[in-house]
């Protein structure tokens, strides 16, 4: 079977780490009977796999819905493909071949504000009429999967949960000199880093952690407030200057370092379709603040803080207890590499084959 498997990689977040992680961990298993190509604005992602790819330029991260439904289109045609699986929540309006589409989550309806104009237009359009094309709907977590059974119930029985692994390059870093040039490099001192990662918008809430890590900050001298990743178009986060710095986006190599140099690593988000970022620093040994919101209790289970609401009162006694409480950040890392433990992307790319192959059938 020739499968086609389309990878957004140049707009970072989760569905591009999803694309990157799920073909790497396809290629190492090696089935038989399954001809892998790769459609991709970012050929160079899978540089050094034995895999084929085939470069479908996409403009800008707006472009998408051109990419789906022009571009995506013609190149599963030349490619002969038997079966498109779309990894960034939507499929081409006209299929040549069957389907599989990964819903990462629904968070365009519960918290609309968090997205531009153009991306709420076609997520709300495309994203239900992908769901009742596909052969198969992936997602990443029970909560994913229930969500997507209430919203489209027609599509219920095709809808399976597969969780995200975590990187074979999330390892903690116990050298004090590589700590020390990812300080240097990032302009950062050598005081705690309270750390967050992951795209800038409303629901991720970087503003109520600003106000909470200055109710502690005066009692940890040094601490550094750390923010990395892209912030949204038109979205401008209200933060203080003073001890809170914006990393923007880091390179694929740099996060290990991130994560391993963090005192802890916060995410207040109100929701998430997983919360890949929490898992990946676990998997460094970075113990983890998180709401218990949407999928996050799938992920950090009994391994982190997991706070009952999106209060800044209670995210500060969460950092200050981290940053200060004997004993507690030691547990927390302990717990943290066990828990992440039991998540692979050799595990989810198993998973998946077996639901390519059964929509032969």
């Amino acid at each position: 079977m020739r499968i086609a498997i389309g990878a957004i990689v140049r707009t970072l977040g989760g569905p591009a780490t999803y694309a990157r992680e799920l073909v790497r961990a396809l290629v190492a298993r090696r089935t038989p009977g399954h001809d892998y190509v790769v459609l991709t604005d970012g050929p160079e992602a899978f540089d050094g796999l034995e895999i084929e790819v085939a470069r479908v330029p996409l403009p800008s991260p707006y472009a998408q819905v051109v990419w789906d439904h022009a571009l995506i289109p013609a190149a599963l045609r030349r490619q002969r493909a038997e079966l498109y699986h779309g990894t960034k929540n939507t499929l081409p309006l006209v299929l040549p071949c069957p389907a599989v589409v990964t819903v990462h989550d629904l968070a365009v309806y519960h918290h609309p504000e968090s997205f531009a104009a153009l991306q709420r237009w076609h997520l709300k359009a495309h994203v239900p009429l992908a769901v009742r094309a596909a052969r198969a709907v992936l997602t990443v977590s029970e909560h994913a999967a229930a969500d997507l059974r209430a919203r489209f119930p027609r599509a219920a029985g095709k809808v399976r949960a597969v969780p995200n692994g975590v990187g074979a390059g999330f390892r903690r870093i116990e050298d004090a000199g590589v700590l020390a040039a990812f300080r240097a490099r990032h302009g950062l001192g050598a005081g705690p880093l309270v750390a967050y990662l992951g795209t800038l918008q409303p629901r991720k809430n970087v503003e109520l952690l600003a106000r909470a890590f200055a109710r502690v900050a005066a009692a940890v001298p040094g601490a550094e407030l750390v923010l990395a990743g892209r912030i949204r178009p038109g979205y401008r986060p209200a933060l203080p200057r003073e001890r809170v710095r914006l990393l923007g986006p880091l390179p694929e190599e740099d996060l290990a370092a991130f994560y391993s140099a963090a005192a802890v690593l916060v995410s207040p988000s109100l929701y998430e379709g997983f919360g890949l970022t929490l898992l990946e620093a676990m998997a460094c040994g970075c113990p983890v603040i998180a709401l218990r919101r949407s999928a996050v209790p799938e992920v950090v289970g009994d391994a982190g803080l997991v706070l009952e609401d999106a209060r800044e009162d209670l995210v500060a006694e969460a950092l200050r207890r981290v940053l200060t409480e004997d004993g507690l950040a030691a547990d927390l890392r302990r717990r943290g590499l066990a828990r992440a433990a039991g998540f692979s992307w050799a595990a989810a790319a198993a998973a998946v084959e077996t639901v390519y192959d059964a929509t032969q059938h």
